[in-house]
């Protein structure tokens, strides 16, 4: 096989795999007072935002929308603004003990971190856009991140990092916004472009060839 041959092949693999959805993918907690614990992805359908998860050690995640595409820009808390034609994921973190409890930890996902939304107001304006129907999302005034918890909270790459929240009723719990997994036709276009620099190339051995 050609290295041109290998590159379509490769990039039509992932054509197939740009039907699938951005997602978490693990997660840990490695120090506070809720370690040692564990890490759970959540699947629909669940209520959270009002002490709807009370596990003293455990650090929760879930996907929620795929494949977005922001009419208007987006303002986050952290991350700045997301420019309107972007085409987003969301994603949904939370530690709810039932008692008072600190975590330090990590949370993964497979596509990079865009802007994380942590205010009540921020969290309810845009549960229409990004949430799911088969999850209950409670709104208690205390809903989000505490002040104390914001300072502890940042991401790079694909990874969101916690440091040191402290919670205990209703917990704390955040938006995170990625980016999407290209949809098929975006990846028909790469690779009818590589197909194109492909076949340019074999035109121009040929010619030296000659």
């Amino acid at each position: 096989m050609t290295k041109s041959s290998a590159i379509l092949a490769a990039l039509a693999g992932l054509m197939v795999a740009g039907t699938a959805s951005a997602a978490v993918t693990g997660g840990a907690i490695t120090g506070g007072t809720a370690s040692p614990g564990s890490f759970t992805i959540l699947t629909p359908p669940f209520a959270v935002g009002n002490n709807d998860q009370q596990s003293n050690n455990e650090l929760f995640a879930w996907d929620e929308k795929q494949n977005v595409v922001l009419a208007a820009p987006l303002a986050t808390d952290l991350g700045g603004v997301i420019a309107a034609g972007t085409r987003v994921a969301s994603h949904g973190v939370v530690f709810d003990p039932s008692g008072t409890r600190t975590v330090i930890g990590s949370v993964t996902f497979d596509r990079p971190i865009l802007g994380i939304i942590w205010t009540r107001s921020g969290l309810i304006a845009t549960d229409g856009l990004l949430g799911l129907p088969t999850i209950t999302y409670n709104s208690p005034s205390a809903r989000g991140l505490e002040t104390r918890d914001i300072p502890g909270t940042s991401f790079s790459g694909s990874t969101l990092f916690i440091d040191d929240w402290q919670a205990s009723s209703p917990g704390d719990n955040i938006r995170v916004i990625t980016s999407a997994i290209p949809e098929p036709a975006t990846w028909a276009m790469l690779i009818a472009g590589f197909g194109m620099v492909g076949f340019a190339l074999r035109q121009r051995r040929r010619t030296a060839l000659a």
